[in-house]
């Protein structure tokens, strides 16, 4: 009889695993980095894009973390998803979105960090 895995998760069960270590380590990077970087950016920052232009874009320095944490928590829930899905098209397809969002993360905070820090 097959072994009931509820409860259990399994790092290495996961596709592009290497990936979606190194994608965590990136994103708890970008993390440390912003909150280093603190001190070097005024207190507001252009964040929101989106928003029409003015003072609606802007956010406190400490909201630059949001795009990190937000990708840390989308490679966390995919992955405990990913566990659970037995199509392998969908668990890699997961775990590759994940990655993605880490990789957009990360240019998106250190380029805000770059462009209105003063280093």
């Amino acid at each position: 009889m097959e072994q009931n895995k509820i409860g259990k998760f399994e790092i290495s069960a996961l596709p592009f695993k290497n990936f979606a270590v190194a994608s965590s380590v990136v994103n708890i990077l970008i993390i440390l980095t912003t909150l280093f970087a603190q001190k070097f950016l005024p207190p507001q920052v252009p964040l929101f894009y989106g928003l029409a232009g003015g003072e609606g874009q802007l956010a406190p320095r400490l909201f630059l973390l949001i795009p990190s944490l937000g990708s840390l928590v989308v490679l966390i829930i995919n992955s405990f998803i990913s566990a659970r899905v037995e199509d392998v098209f969908i668990k890699k397809a997961l775990i590759l979105a994940a990655i993605g969002t880490t990789f957009f993360a990360a240019i998106t905070t250190l380029k805000i960090i770059f462009l209105v820090g003063s280093f």
